[in-house]
C-alpha cells in the first residue's frame, strides 16, 4: 500500500512537522456475519470501472448540537430520500464530516448504508485523540475503488484531518483521453481549520496545500482529484487560494447574481451580526482533460429530525463529476 508515509507537503513552511498518511481499509457489511468485514480488493484486471460520472455529496453533520443519535438518523434519512431520491441509490461517493463518534454506530447500523455502501474509516480510533469526531467517506458499492487513506496535519490545535480514496471511472469517449479506458480519480473529503483566532488562519491555508498536492501526488498517481468538505472559507482570499492553487470551484460566487443563494452556513445562527452566513462548504477540481464537474446545488435546507431539530448547522453540496 502506497499511503502509508510522512507527507512533506509545504515547501514555504519553516515548521518540522510532519503530516501523515496513513493507509485506511474500505469496509463492506457481511450479511451473513451480522457485521462489517474489511473489504478485498479484486485486483484491476478483474474488476473493471463500470460508471464515466458519478455524484459527490458532501456534509457538515454538526457534532457540537446535541442529540447527536436523532440528528444522524435524520442525516441519513434525508440523504436517502430528499437527496438522492429513494431506496437505490446511484452510483455517488458521501463525503462527512464532524461525524460524532457516539453517532458512527448509528450510521454502521443503519440497514441502508450497510446495503449500499463501502465506508471507511469504521472506527473512531483513526480520528486524531480524543477521537470524539472526524470525517467519513461513503461510496456506493458499484464504483470501482483501489485504496484509501487519512491525513493527520502537521499544523492543527482541531485535530483536522483528510480522508483520501482512490476511484476509479472508465472514460464516456476514451479517445479524448488518448485510448485509455481506466482513470484514477482522487477524491478528498476533508474538514479544514476553523475560526480565526490564534494561527487557525495559517493552519487552514497550509491544510489546503496540502489537500491540493495530495490530488497531484504521483505517488500512486491520479489523473483528477476532488477536494470536497468544510473548507471553513471565511477569509477575504478564500476564493483566491482556490486559484493560486489550481483548482476550479463551479460554485464560486462570482458566477452567481447573488453570492449569498450559494451560503451554506449561518441561517440557523443565534448571533446572526456576529457570524453572518456564508459559503463555508465547497467541492473543488483539478482542470484536467476533458473532466467536468457541475456547479453544486445546495440541500439541507429543510433537513429536520423527527422532534423538528435542525439536522445540522451546515446545508449540504450535491454536484455530478464527468469523465
Amino acid at each position: 500500500m502506497s499511503y502509508n508515509y510522512p507527507y512533506h507537503g509545504n515547501s514555504s513552511s519553516s515548521s518540522s512537522q510532519q503530516h501523515e498518511l496513513h493507509a485506511l481499509r474500505f469496509y463492506r457489511f457481511h450479511k451473513r456475519k451480522n457485521c462489517w468485514k474489511h473489504y478485498k480488493i479484486p485486483h484491476e484486471a478483474e474488476q473493471r470501472p463500470r460508471h464515466h460520472d458519478l455524484q459527490v455529496i458532501t456534509w457538515n453533520v454538526d457534532f457540537q448540537a446535541p442529540r447527536v443519535n436523532e440528528r444522524m438518523i435524520g442525516a441519513i434519512d434525508y440523504l436517502r430520500n430528499a437527496v438522492l431520491k429513494g431506496d437505490s441509490p446511484p452510483h455517488c461517493v458521501i463525503l462527512l464530516q464532524e461525524v460524532h463518534s457516539k453517532a458512527l454506530p448509528v450510521l454502521l447500523a443503519d440497514p441502508w448504508i450497510q446495503k449500499y455502501f463501502f465506508v471507511t474509516p469504521i472506527d473512531n480510533l483513526k480520528w486524531p485523540v480524543p477521537n470524539i469526531y472526524g470525517n467519513i467517506t461513503l461510496i456506493e458499492r458499484s464504483i470501482s475503488i483501489k485504496e484509501a487513506g487519512i491525513l493527520y496535519f502537521a499544523q492543527t490545535t482541531m485535530s483536522r484531518t483528510a480522508i483520501v480514496t482512490d476511484i476509479r471511472l472508465a472514460p464516456l469517449e476514451p479517445e479524448l483521453y488518448r485510448g485509455r479506458r481506466d482513470l484514477t480519480i482522487r477524491i478528498v473529503n476533508t474538514h479544514l481549520e476553523s475560526l480565526k483566532e490564534g494561527n487557525s488562519v495559517e493552519c487552514r491555508a497550509e491544510q489546503l496545500i496540502i489537500c491540493a498536492k495530495l490530488l497531484r501526488m504521483e505517488d500512486p498517481a491520479a489523473y483528477a482529484g476532488i477536494i470536497g468538505g468544510d473548507f471553513n472559507a471565511i477569509d477575504d482570499d478564500a476564493e483566491e487560494q482556490i486559484h493560486d492553487l489550481r483548482l476550479s470551484d463551479p460554485g464560486e460566487p462570482s458566477q452567481f447574481a447573488d453570492a449569498k443563494e450559494f451560503h451554506t452556513w449561518g441561517f440557523h445562527e443565534t448571533k446572526p451580526l456576529k457570524f453572518p452566513t456564508c459559503r463555508m462548504d465547497k467541492i473543488v477540481f483539478t482542470p484536467h482533460g476533458e473532466v467536468t464537474l457541475d456547479p453544486p446545488v445546495i440541500f439541507g435546507k429543510n433537513a429536520k429530525t423527527e422532534e423538528e431539530e435542525w439536522v445540522s448547522d451546515h446545508y449540504g453540496l450535491l454536484t455530478t463529476f464527468s469523465v
